[in-house]
């Protein structure tokens, strides 16, 4: 037994203080992350920009050309890219971050063991890591939103803040589905499951008015729905969300913060024994 198993499970709080001592290499991992996955190909950085222009081709030709989905009263294709252009940002954002923290503890057994490791940044780098590629996302919506949509305005300026937001609820997410895998190893599968669900339920392919009222409760619980709809009011019709959906997400997110910090700290322990 390891004298530090002696010593109590640490708090969230202690678990997010931790991270923020070992920024430095938080950082490093977060480099060498975005470096491993475009350094070296043929194209290197430039698949940031494509991925997501591919991804927005294919779903425009299927949901607003094969389907006729339109929520714009001109309804014209660019009005639609747009609007799910934007929901994509909040999606793909979410969806990377969590699919690759579940397995992150496991790959990196041979870091887990050590004793001084803080495990913590395993799942945090890779959060961070997918918010730089949401940010490459934010730079293509914007200058769509420039050139084909109604401009700029202020109202950008406070679409940052609930990137941070969306962050701190996928970081808790992850955590708590990383400390799950330890035990069941499966749980990818359970998460790439959930996530193509999770997909079409949230109005990310059309607007939230257009969800049927017997299923609503499918929507206002869903923080996702609120991040896709805060962002859409933000970048694309220059409106002030609701305070209720801004509320909404920021304390979902910090609940769903602390309680996969203190899940994964309490579980942190056993991970050498276990992965």
């Amino acid at each position: 037994m390891h004298d530090s198993e002696a010593r109590p499970d640490p708090s969230a709080v202690a678990e997010l203080l931790g991270l923020w001592k070992a920024r430095n290499l938080l950082s490093a991992f977060t480099r060498n992350e975005l470096r491993g996955r475009y350094v070296g190909s043929s194209m290197g950085v430039f698949w940031a920009i494509l991925t997501p222009m591919l991804e927005l081709l294919t779903y425009t030709f299927v949901f607003h050309t094969l389907l006729s989905v339109s929520f714009h009263p001109a309804g014209t294709t660019r009005h639609y890219v747009l609007f799910l252009f934007c929901g994509m940002l909040a999606w793909a954002g979410f969806a990377d971050g969590i699919t690759r923290c579940t397995n992150c503890i496991t790959e990196h057994a041979h870091l887990v063991r050590k004793l001084n490791f803080p495990s913590i940044v395993l799942p945090a780098h890779l959060v961070l890591s997918t918010l730089v590629n949401q940010a490459f996302r934010l730079a293509i919506l914007l200058i769509g939103v420039l050139l084909i949509g109604d401009g700029w305005s202020w109202h950008i300026l406070l679409a940052l803040p609930f990137f941070l937001i969306q962050a701190a609820f996928t970081l808790g997410v992850g955590l708590f589905l990383a400390t799950l895998n330890v035990y069941f190893r499966d749980m990818g599968h359970w998460v790439n499951a959930g996530l193509m669900i999770g997909m079409f339920v949230t109005p990310v392919f059309y607007p939230a008015s257009a969800y049927p009222r017997q299923f609503v409760l499918l929507l206002y619980p869903n923080p996702m729905a609120q991040l896709v709809g805060i962002y859409q009011s933000l970048l694309l019709n220059q409106q002030v969300p609701a305070a209720s959906s801004m509320l909404y997400a920021a304390v979902t997110a910090g609940i769903a913060l602390v309680v996969g910090a203190s899940v994964f700290a309490h579980n942190r322990r056993a991970f050498a024994d276990l992965v």
